[in-house]
């Protein structure tokens, strides 16, 4: 494994209903832990993001980058850090770099130079796991506020390919028994 994609909200962070402003930015316990792990095993790691609300008026792009902004500095301050941050504006789900749709996931394999089987990608949605499934990553879905029920309610072929954790932090530990 050389590049870790990491989608954010419910993740990284505690899912609200929206972030929108950085005071509303908290991690999940473990979260950081996690990246530093990933980190100090030399993983690329990167995020990949739906962030509609920018297209629905609720913030802008200079939210967003302020809201990452303090994400990084905590994560740096703590032996953490990530290496490309790309995120979909749209609530379009015909585009193409959307999730479930896998144009962000291809978007760092290409940038990063990862073949798709050199990648996992962390989610907490059915739809993240599709991203990953079409852009040919390992998938972990990492437990959400749904509990179990995303994993059991995703299709067959999704799950046989899932690995299902209950957090970001015992999905580094998954990652780490694959090498």
């Amino acid at each position: 494994m050389k590049l870790i994609i990491l989608d954010r909200d419910g993740v990284i962070n505690k899912e609200l209903k929206w972030v929108e402003n950085p005071e509303e930015f908290e991690f999940i316990d473990g979260a950081i832990e996690a990246i530093a792990n990933f980190k100090k095993a030399g993983y690329i790691i990167a995020i990949a993001t739906n962030q509609s609300h920018i297209d629905r008026g609720r913030f802008t792009v200079a939210d967003l980058d302020a809201i990452h902004d303090k994400m990084l500095k905590e994560l740096r301050a703590n032996g953490g850090d990530i290496d490309k941050i790309v995120y979909c504006p749209s609530f379009d789900n015909n585009d193409p770099r959307r999730k479930p749709n896998p144009g962000m996931l291809l978007e760092l394999l290409t940038h990063f130079n990862v073949k798709p089987n050199e990648a996992v990608f962390i989610g907490d949605y059915e739809r993240d796991m599709q991203a990953g499934y079409d852009a040919g990553c390992r998938l972990i879905l990492v437990e959400n506020k749904h509990g179990e029920g995303e994993y059991h309610n995703m299709p067959d072929y999704l799950k046989e390919k899932t690995t299902f954790v209950k957090t970001l932090l015992e999905a580094s530990k998954v990652i780490e028994k694959w090498n």
